[in-house]
């Protein structure tokens, strides 16, 4: 998973009214991290700044959330899409 859509897990998870503060994204990523990885702290902070700057997450003070268009793109991926419904053939006349 990368470090983008851990951070918007994390932000998802804790569901803070006024945004998720670094430090706690920080924290939940690092227990959830597997042993054998190393964390990346440019990587993280890289993630953060490219989801602002492409309108993913909404930076207030110290604090992330997710936009609000994002959050619309999330539940609009997560809608399981609709078939067609079958053509029915024309009865013989």
């Amino acid at each position: 998973m990368s470090y983008k859509a851990s951070i918007v897990a994390v932000i998802q998870e804790l569901n803070e009214r006024s945004g998720t503060s670094m430090i706690a994204i920080k924290k939940v990523m690092q227990e959830k991290l597997p042993k054998d990885k190393k964390w990346m702290n440019a990587m993280f902070l890289n993630a953060l700044k490219s989801g602002v700057e492409k309108g993913e997450l909404v930076k207030i003070k110290n604090s992330y959330k997710l936009s609000a268009d994002y959050k619309k793109k999330l539940i609009k991926d997560a809608m399981p899409k609709k078939k067609a419904a079958p053509k029915k053939k024309a009865a013989p006349k």
